[in-house]
């Protein structure tokens, strides 16, 4: 999932769908750069971001279900990840130079819902049933989280441009321990909704390399 948005918007710097796309080519690079340390660092042993550690450890267990791991990864990916990388996107200038390009990088993301959804079904087949007797809907959720999420995010760049390097690296590691916080409660959402998804995943047989390679697959619906 993470590799289908890095190369949609550096797809779309390349065709000029962004206003300065020399800055937005430089931004795609240090968005992935986070997440290819946090992954080494724990792999390595070396430390990574709580928020991301959360989303890694969670692979080592068998009761999350594919949902679950898809908005760990992407709660690190935007709660944390996006913020602090886009705080560096005015070059020394105003952020707010740089919304309206912070805003059509966060429409990859929500264009990239619908191929999530058809995704999942394939991998998930009781996940629809689980939304029926929930009330609510996968697809809604995480366009609900995307919401959430690209508001916070750009609350964080604002927060972190305006600061010292001391204070910023400070701010950073709280909006991480906020972030892993959002992380537990995804893994642990409570005894009922724990209890239905422990159904949904008893149909989950899917190898996580198919899993893996249809997520990559995924693109948006815009043009």
């Amino acid at each position: 999932m993470y590799l289908a948005v890095t190369e949609t918007i550096r797809g779309r710097a390349e065709t000029g769908r962004f206003v300065d796309a020399a800055r937005m080519e430089r931004f795609v690079g240090s968005f992935a750069d986070r997440y290819v340390r946090a992954y080494d660092g724990w792999r390595a042993g070396t430390g990574c971001p709580l928020s991301w550690r959360a989303a890694f450890e969670a692979t080592r267990r068998w009761r999350p279900v594919i949902l679950q791991h898809l908005l760990l990864g992407m709660n690190a990916h935007i709660n944390l990840d996006l913020g602090v990388t886009a705080s560096a996107l005015g070059d020394g200038g105003a952020l707010e130079a740089v919304r309206v390009d912070f805003d059509a990088m966060n429409d990859v993301l929500a264009e990239l819902v619908d191929g999530c959804q058809q995704a999942l079904n394939e991998v998930s087949p009781w996940l629809d049933l689980a939304d029926h007797i929930g009330g609510g809907g996968d697809e809604t959720m995480i366009r609900f989280s995307l919401i959430v999420a690209r508001r916070q995010a750009w609350s964080t760049a604002t927060r972190l441009a305006a600061m010292s390097e001391r204070r910023r690296d400070a701010e950073i590691a709280a909006v991480d321990r906020a972030t892993a916080g959002v992380a537990h409660v995804v893994e642990h959402p409570g005894f009922g909704a724990s209890s239905l998804l422990l159904l949904v995943r008893a149909r989950e047989r899917a190898a996580p390399g198919d899993v893996m390679a249809l997520l990559a697959a995924v693109r948006p619906t815009g043009p």
